[in-house]
């Protein structure tokens, strides 16, 4: 019922009990008839999670509804999560233990995880190589450890003497993390990273919970100027290429852009992220500092997703092991100093043998465009929080559009690999069903605006003619036979 959550849209920011106080609008409450949105402050509500069933005040005012909140039963003593599973095989509720034993059955299991040396991820490499994106790829571990990531063009990579305490020191003691009881899978944005590096400091044994970060992201801080994706990452990313620079926030105002680009993990012994796939299909990028990290994968195929939708709809989720219903599931192994892209969909859950840090990275890019907004549309289909979901995906688009345009409107034209030039396509078709919604709207709606803020006014008229365009610009036969002189 209750999530913490980030906005798509910078409008999405405000709720419809918003005020102009200064209020922590980090946790967000759903209304259980309307499914209309409310930040938790605003609603001046104590304890959310005392609500098994909670309903907005428009949905309570209506008497044809008799809709009436309702109170979790609580005991005096709090309890854990009850483990149905194990209740039904006959032994005792051990979550944790649940998933070790879990993933010992994919000890043995062949992995699909191609490894290929580093000096072979560059862009041409995943525009053009056959099968270079077709399952997850492994670049080994290189013997400078005060820059562990120079094997690899363009990428840097903190120390590995980097430790927890550094990382708390360079981004900020005092900046508030999101940190997840592992066994609860539950968040808390309540520790600060000093409070956090006190707690990884302590020894496994002496850990009163385990807990987990995965989803710091570092620009704007010191620690950013020891951190530098992939060459090949960068000229990708459809962020880094296309989002104009002028129209770029500062990046401690990170509702307003896609801040995804550089993220710290730190895990400790123990810790499982249970089975996911990035938002809207990200791609990732991967290294591991220092440590070890356990991966179960399986393909984004048509079964895989459908088994993985109805996982992720269903009530026993908690309790049900995706493992069981998935096919072609493989294990990977990455260790320190290795470095991993995932691509495009992929569905993976994650262990943590040992204490470990982890730098990566979320892009989205023209190889596999179908895909991104396939799992789109399944996020949407599930209710997934806005917290989990690429922010600003459709504006982003948007501009990947225009960039495009540009580019194809120049002499002579960029030859395409077929990758790119496939991709392009699927995003002038779900561009054009964004055009065919912008026509039931109101022409002031923040989706209209998005389109026409990134369409270069100076080429085009407006969304539609941009689309078109591109469209055209695929089709043209003229720049097809220069591009077919020039591939010969």
């Amino acid at each position: 019922m209750s999530a913490e959550a980030s906005s798509d849209d910078g409008a999405d920011d405000r709720c419809p009990a918003c005020t102009d106080e200064a209020l922590d609008k980090s946790l967000w409450v759903a209304c259980s008839h309307c499914e209309t949105w409310f930040h938790v402050a605003c609603l001046r509500l104590d304890n959310v999670d005392d609500y098994d069933t909670w309903y907005c005040a428009p949905c309570v005012s209506n008497p044809s509804l008799q809709l009436t909140p309702r109170m979790r039963r609580r005991s005096a003593r709090e309890r854990d999560a009850t483990d149905y599973a194990a209740i039904q095989e006959g032994r005792p509720s051990d979550p944790l233990g649940r998933w070790a034993r879990l993933l010992a059955e994919y000890d043995a299991c062949p992995t699909a995880v191609r490894r290929v040396d580093g000096a072979a991820w560059t862009q041409a490499w995943m525009e053009s190589a056959p099968g270079a994106l077709d399952a997850p790829t492994l670049v080994p571990a290189c013997d400078d450890a005060e820059n562990p990531g120079s094997h690899i063009p363009g990428m840097r990579i903190p120390p590995r003497s980097t430790t927890i305490r550094d990382v708390a020191r360079l981004v900020g003691p005092d900046t508030h993390v999101e940190v997840i009881d592992v066994k609860t899978q539950r968040s808390s944005r309540a520790w600060t990273l000093s409070e956090w590096a006190d707690y990884f400091e302590t020894p496994p044994a002496e850990r009163a919970k385990l807990l987990n970060v995965i989803s710091l992201e570092i620009s704007g801080t010191p620690l950013q100027a020891l951190v530098e994706a992939p060459r090949m990452v960068r000229d990708s990313d459809w962020f880094e290429r296309d989002w104009p620079r002028d129209r770029r926030p500062r990046a401690e105002d990170s509702a307003k852009w896609p801040k995804v680009q550089r993220y710290v993990l730190m895990g400790v012994q123990g810790a499982f992220t249970d089975f996911h796939i990035d938002f809207a299909a990200t791609y990732v990028y991967y290294h591991v500092v220092w440590g070890h990290k356990v991966f179960l994968f399986a393909p984004p195929t048509a079964a895989n997703l459908a088994a993985y939708k109805a996982w992720t709809s269903s009530a026993r989720q908690e309790s049900e092991w995706l493992g069981h219903a998935l096919r072609d599931v493989t294990r990977a192994d990455i260790r320190t100093g290795e470095t991993m892209l995932i691509p495009a969909g992929w569905i993976h859950a994650v262990h943590t043998p040992c204490d470990t840090l982890v730098i990566g990275g979320n892009f989205l890019a023209d190889y596999d465009v179908a895909m991104h907004f396939r799992i789109e549309a399944l996020e949407i289909a599930t209710r997934v929080p806005r917290k989990f979901r690429f922010p600003h995906l459709i504006r982003l688009a948007w501009y990947v559009a225009a960039g495009w345009h540009r580019r194809l409107a120049a002499r002579p034209p960029p030859v395409l690999a077929p990758r790119v030039r496939d991709g392009i396509a699927q995003l002038c078709k779900r561009l054009a069903t964004e055009v065919h919604i912008m026509g039931t709207l109101d022409a002031a709606s923040k989706v209209g605006h998005a389109a026409h803020e990134a369409v270069p006014r100076d080429a085009v008229p407006d969304p539609a003619a941009l689309v078109q365009q591109l469209q055209a610009q695929l089709a043209d036969p003229e720049r097809s036979a220069k591009r077919a002189r020039r591939e010969t």
